[in-house]
């Protein structure tokens, strides 16, 4: 027997189920369920049929006949007059059903909270009306005071144990943690696959059990035009060399049935392991896909500016370890901390900061604090060095802090750096954004350093800042080592700097020159990234064949992605940007490709439409990646120490991607852990 048989084809091709048809397995035959009900006579309804070979021309036959169709309409008019035979207890069924999709429904609230915040669940004892009984068991009882429906249901099957039913467990929640995890990385997957461009980033950080964390984030660009960087899960203990790293994306990319030769872009922190052009994990990828291009952090590598700046001159280090002293000697006494912030008080300013051990850029905080509470941090070591009730040592490190703070070098240095500090926060920040582009990140670059260079000709102006702030118009006399000379020097040839000019020369433009070299220097890699794409950003500013130059280059690149009529559509591209008003021509790269999306022009310009997700894909931070590593100490703190690493995966995935997590269809995680738990024998 065909399963055709069951199914009717129409003459225009339409299919119809057979619902009168029924088999029996005794009798190994079909039956027509209308006629065995009601007095049909043929073999439909009496023995049954298996005839297969002749079977479609016989069915039809009868399903045409006169008598069948009096038969159903009898079926019919039975069960509008009384109903089905079984309909109390369909009722039955239906209403036990209901009653535990409310229950679960609840629970699947509560799940959801607390995952996508990520809180613990279980308390010391899983019995209700205990105070230790944890979030989830605490939640339920919170609704249930404005709940009639689930206070009658906690107070019926609460506290039964095992052998009864109440969905009320721990094991019931883990089991929802777990659909509702695979559901948000089936959906991201499914995102990700339907991009078809990607870009990576990892890092890694030793959780609290000190076992090694690789996150894993997947950049792309979604139908709306909008490019998002997703959370896609840790990794235990992959290992730091490039080539464990390198299985493990290959790990990764395989398990979740992507494909690396979609990869167009990679992008880490500046450790060795990772950036290393010969043998690092960006090589390693780039030997089986080189489109996969690697895009150092922006946002490490200005931090690693700031730090080259400042470990150039003795003066600069020497004030940010004056600076972190500062913090710690007030710091570690409550006495001194009150000392300081009674002084604080008067002029509301904000308290002092600690500096950052890996953001140089989070350093700017400091400076500010130092800058705004200048006169006040004095007034507190002058207080404290001549307290005469506090410990010799004490008043020797406050006088040691006090004199080296309340000078005319030390005012510079405060001064210039809050005010470089301040604005490389900003633009670190601006770095970190989801949505910048390669070629914002070096209009970032180019502003910071004609920034840099304007304040090459400020001295003066931070030197007269210095003064109103210190209230010292004169620098402090250093004494002068007497160099030793040779055989064939004279002391008169020595050149003596001023002390001002000296401090001008040999630190001021120190600091400025190191840091216009190190961000030329960094700039370079961006500019090497962004000139593929660059013509896009200048379409309408280009002429026609410098475009379709662009544009060919551009499309020997991609072969494989790029067709040879791409020059061609961007010429007409070109064409319909210019023939668009002032007002709504798109401002940013960004713009130009959900314009492309909300006008529905893929299919005008398809291969315009790939060039920009393949840029608008490519990362231009590490960031995401390290924004996971917080979320991992919310969820494995010491007191969730043992959390296996599968639990750890799911719980930081509902955490981190916790907008996915909240979006999901109740119904759906519902039906999903009813057909896991069925028992029926499918």
């Amino acid at each position: 027997m065909s399963k055709s048989i069951f199914i009717s084809t129409l003459v225009n091709g339409e299919k119809i189920n057979r619902t009168f048809l029924i088999y029996s397995e005794s009798k190994r035959s079909i039956f027509c369920a209308p006629c065995y009900l009601f007095g049909g006579t043929t073999s439909f309804a009496t023995v049954g049929f298996s005839d297969w070979k002749k079977g479609e021309e016989k069915i039809k036959r009868h399903e045409n006949s006169q008598h069948h169709k009096l038969c159903v309409m009898n079926m019919k008019e039975r069960k509008e007059v009384l109903n089905r035979v079984d309909q109390k207890l369909k009722y039955q069924v239906e209403t036990e059903i209901n009653y535990w999709k409310n229950v679960l429904t609840r629970v699947v609230a509560v799940v959801k909270s607390l995952s996508s915040r990520g809180m613990s669940f279980r308390g010391d004892d899983d019995r209700f009306g205990s105070v230790h009984n944890g979030n989830f068991m605490m939640s339920l009882e919170l609704i249930a005071q404005f709940d009639p429906f689930l206070a009658q249901h906690i107070e019926k099957f609460g506290n039964k144990g095992k052998g009864s039913t109440s969905y009320l467990s721990f094991n019931i929640y883990e089991q929802f943690i777990s659909i509702m995890a695979d559901n948000v990385i089936q959906q991201m997957v499914k995102e990700i696959k339907e991009a078809k461009y990607f870009s990576i980033s990892i890092d890694s950080t030793p959780d609290i059990s000190h076992v090694d964390q690789l996150s894993f984030i997947f950049r792309y660009v979604q139908k709306n035009g909008c490019p998002v960087e997703r959370f896609l899960g840790f990794l235990p203990n992959s290992g730091h060399k490039s080539e464990e790293l390198a299985d493990a994306v290959f790990l990764v990319l395989e398990s979740h049935g992507l494909d690396i030769n979609n990869c167009r872009g990679q992008s880490y922190d500046n450790a060795s392991n990772m950036p290393g052009r010969y043998t690092g994990l960006q090589a390693r990828i780039k030997k089986v896909n080189p489109l996969a291009t690697f895009v150092p952090c922006s946002a490490h590598s200005l931090n690693l500016v700031g730090e080259c700046a400042v470990d150039c001159c003795i003066y600069a280090s020497e004030f940010f370890i004056l600076l972190q002293n500062i913090y710690k000697f007030f710091s570690a006494s409550t006495y001194r901390w009150e000392i300081l912030q009674k002084n604080l008080i008067k002029t509301e300013n904000v308290s002092l900061k600690k500096l950052s051990d890996t953001r140089w850029s989070a350093r700017s905080d400091a400076s500010i604090s130092l800058n705004k509470n200048w006169i006040e941090i004095i007034n507190a070591l002058s207080f404290i060095k001549d307290d005469k009730t506090e410990k010799s040592i004490t008043r020797s490190e406050a006088n040691g802090l006090y004199l080296k703070l309340d000078s005319l070098e030390t005012a510079i240095m405060a001064t210039l750096w809050g005010d470089i500090l301040e604005r490389f926060n900003k633009t670190s920040k601006q770095l970190q954004s989801v949505e910048i582009d390669l070629e914002t990140v070096v209009s970032l670059y180019e502003s910071l350093i004609r920034y840099v260079l304007d304040l090459r000709s400020m001295f003066d102006i931070y030197e007269e800042r210095a003064i109103n702030k210190s209230g010292h118009k004169t620098y402090r006399k250093i004494r002068k080592r007497k160099r030793k000379l040779t055989a064939d020097e004279k002391r008169e040839e020595e050149t003596n700097f001023k002390i001002r000019d000296s401090l001008r020369i040999n630190t001021y433009y120190a600091i400025i020159d190191k840091l216009y070299s190190e961000l030329e220097r960094r700039k370079l890699c961006y500019d090497e990234a962004n000139k593929k794409f660059n013509f896009l950003f200048q379409i309408i500013k280009l002429s026609p064949s410098e475009v379709y130059k662009k544009a060919e280059v551009l499309q020997n690149v991609y072969k494989n992605d790029l067709s040879s009529s791409f020059a061609n559509e961007c010429i007409q591209f070109r064409s319909y940007l210019m023939s668009l008003t002032e007002n709504l021509r798109p401002k940013t790269i960004i713009d130009v490709y959900k314009m492309i999306r909300t006008e529905k022009l893929q299919e005008l310009f398809p291969y315009v439409d790939t060039a920009l997700r393949i840029y608008l894909c490519c990362p231009t931070s590490n960031c995401s990646a390290e924004r996971p590593f917080s979320a991992l100490k919310r969820v494995k703190s010491y007191l969730r120490s043992r959390m296996t690493s599968d639990r750890l995966y799911r719980l930081a995935i509902l955490s981190i991607e916790s907008v996915l997590t909240i979006d999901m269809n109740f119904n759906d995680i519902i039906n999903t852990f009813a057909k896991q738990n069925s028992h029926r024998k499918l």
